[in-house]
């Protein structure tokens, strides 16, 4: 199993330019969610080294709290629906607190507590753009939402907060779901396995399981920006079709040449702000079943600035062509 797994994971890493460093990294951050379904760890090495390519895309940075500090402004004008579920196995108590969502995602906020200690000890790490994250995650999940074309185990991200050494405190995470196919109303299910997390550099790994039902609630009310341009590039033609402002995250909808579209220059594709700021693209992936629409990703929670919207952006940077968007 353990022979197949390295596989499956230099699989995954094939076509993607690290360092030494970096490729031990990404396997050893893998290695740690070695307990899922097969199915599930080539996608989580893509996920993990998704993640590292984007962030080595840029120059390093001060470390920053970039999730609270963006659900920080985000819930400064908005107010979720309170779930307060709870469920306890292992040692740990694991909460669901809060549920929010819009057009293009649903979040969910939580935390983990030991049953037997007042605060968990657990190490932080900071990926290469200065966000800082717990050591620690869940070795299996899965969702059922309704409505939803395909059980959403891998289509999801969990992002364990950065302790902030404060006593009694809980670890918290916050899970993020496509909203795509996304009910409005109903309930939806979650199903958490396992439990691995760091502290002073040694591994720990718990085998609970905690099951939730909580009610779905999300506002079709994300915000678009038609935009419509396209630029020419060596691979062929691509348009910029819109971009789409979720509460903590940002994509853009692309069309034209595959070829282009999957071939972009990373270190320079971006969102430019008009403050100057650069929030990088993290991944892209065919949205539709025909092939003809591609969706972007943009760093996670906005690199920390806050919540972003139409207003704030000046032009979309692909492989080295600004695309102006006001």
């Amino acid at each position: 199993m353990r022979k197949i797994f390295r596989e499956e994971c230099n699989s995954a890493l094939q076509n993607v330019t690290f360092d030494n460093r970096q490729q031990k990294a990404v396997r050893m951050r893998v290695e740690r969610c070695h307990k899922p379904r097969r199915r599930m760890r080539g996608m989580v090495a893509v996920a993990v080294a998704a993640a590292l390519t984007f962030s080595g895309a840029f120059a390093v940075q001060a470390v920053r709290d970039n999730i609270r500090n963006t659900m920080a402004s985000w819930e400064d004008t908005h107010t979720g629906t309170a779930l307060g579920l709870s469920q306890s196995d292992a040692g740990l108590t694991v909460t669901l607190d809060e549920i929010y969502g819009d057009t293009w995602y649903v979040y969910l906020k939580g935390t983990v507590a030991s049953e037997t200690e007042k605060t968990m000890r657990v190490d932080n790490w900071t990926n290469r753009s200065g966000t800082q994250y717990a050591d620690a995650g869940f070795c299996d999940w899965e969702f059922t939402i309704p409505d939803q074309k395909t059980q959403l185990s891998h289509g999801s991200n969990i992002s364990f907060l950065s302790v902030n050494g404060q006593e009694d405190a809980p670890l918290e995470f916050l899970i993020r779901l496509s909203a795509t196919d996304f009910a409005l109303t109903g309930e939806a299910s979650a199903l958490f396995n396992g439990f691995w997390y760091e502290a002073d550099g040694e591994l720990q790994e718990l085998d609970g399981c905690w099951e939730f039902t909580f009610p779905v609630d999300r506002n079709d009310d994300g915000e678009t920006l038609l935009v419509g341009k396209s630029i020419q590039t060596d691979a062929g033609t691509v348009t910029l079709d819109c971009l789409q402002f979720s509460a903590l995250d940002i994509s853009a909808e692309w069309s034209g040449a595959n070829e282009a579209l999957f071939g972009w220059d990373q270190s320079n594709t971006y969102l430019l702000l008009k403050s100057g700021e650069r929030i990088g693209c993290q991944s892209a992936g065919i949205e539709d079943e025909n092939g003809e629409k591609t969706r972007m990703e943009f760093a996670p929670f906005n690199n920390g600035l806050g919540h972003i919207s139409a207003d704030d952006v000046q032009a979309v940077v692909f492989a080295g062509q600004e695309i102006p968007v006001t």
